[in-house]
C-alpha cells in the first residue's frame, strides 16, 4: 500500500511520510512472519487448526507439543485478523 497525500492529511501532523512508509513496512514482514508460522504447522499437522483443536478436545494428541502449538497457531491467526481489521 502507497502513502498519499490524502492519507498524510488524516493522521498527526508529526507522523512523516517516512514513518508511515516505515511502519506500513513492519506490518508487512510481521504479516509475512506469521503466515509462514502458519504454514509450518499446517504442513507439520497436516490438517486445519480446526481440525487439530477437535483432535485435541477429544483427547488426542499430548499437552507437548500439540496442545501448545494449536495456542501459537491460534495466536498466528488471531493476529492476522486483528492486524486486517486495522
Amino acid at each position: 500500500m502507497a502513502v498519499n497525500a490524502v492519507m498524510l492529511e488524516k493522521l498527526p501532523p508529526e507522523l512523516s511520510r517516512r514513518s508511515l512508509t516505515d511502519m506500513l513496512e513492519d506490518i508487512r514482514n510481521r504479516e509475512n512472519f506469521l503466515r509462514a508460522q502458519i504454514q509450518r504447522y499446517e504442513q507439520q499437522y497436516g490438517l486445519s487448526l480446526e481440525d487439530l483443536e477437535q483432535r485435541l478436545d477429544r483427547g488426542e494428541g499430548s499437552e507437548h507439543p500439540d496442545w501448545e502449538d494449536s495456542i501459537a497457531w491460534r495466536n498466528c491467526l488471531d493476529a492476522i485478523n486483528r492486524q486486517d481489521k486495522i
